[in-house]
């Protein structure tokens, strides 16, 4: 089978593996393989209606390599790890895409989750571009492996050729981000406010605290 039609395989299979593990987490309970194909099945059915394959945005893994022909659109970029889909994030997607008209996601990788948030991540990479790849406000999702720097990052802005990148208040790489901004002519716009208590790691830990 060709390597395209692998990947295309893998990612429908990401896709249902992430409803069935959802639904466990929710309820708080692992669903018989009966129960899970029944729900599974009642959900896309209900949803068939409005979307199609055709809807979810492009999932890729990045590679160091030239993603997107600079001028073809207005490109914006943000990045993050985006477990746990909350309303903050859903505000800044949002927002970030109305800079422009092609939103580019750089979805940071597992290890990032747990170098930088001191946690397990609650979904896996894969998983979590799926999520991304179904709200309509992305279009594309670009896996990231481990970037080990500034210059790892600035590569990536090279290659993604945005013209806006959107970030949210208090970023503390925002000197960076400018620099690397500049080097494509790109502009950088704080697009949201943090919230109060709107995080991840928030909500895990008073879920937890609950139970």
């Amino acid at each position: 089978m060709p390597k395209k039609h692998e990947n295309e395989n893998e990612i429908e299979r990401a896709r249902q593996g992430a409803l069935y593990s959802n639904l466990e987490r929710i309820y708080n309970f692992r669903l018989s393989s009966i129960v899970a194909i029944v729900l599974c099945s009642l959900m896309l059915s209900a949803c068939a209606s409005s979307y199609s394959k055709t809807n979810f945005a492009i999932i890729s893994n990045y590679d160091h390599k030239k993603v997107m022909d600079c001028g073809k659109k207005k490109i914006v970029l943000i990045g993050g790890c985006f477990d746990l889909l909350h309303y903050g994030h859903f505000e800044y997607l949002r927002k970030a895409k109305s800079e422009g008209e092609y939103l580019i996601v750089a979805l940071e990788p597992d290890k990032s989750i747990i170098k930088y948030k001191n946690r397990q991540p609650f979904h896996n990479q894969k998983q979590r571009a799926v999520n991304l790849s179904s709200i309509r406000f992305v279009d594309h999702v670009l896996m990231l492996p481990e970037l080990k720097g500034y210059d790892d990052y600035r590569q990536l802005v090279i290659d993604t050729c945005p013209n806006v990148i959107a970030i949210t208040q208090g970023d503390p790489q925002l000197a960076n981000i400018k620099k690397q901004a500049a080097g494509v002519g790109a502009e950088v716009k704080e697009v949201v406010n943090l919230l109060d208590g709107m995080s991840s790691s928030a909500i895990l830990k008073t879920r937890s605290s609950r139970t």
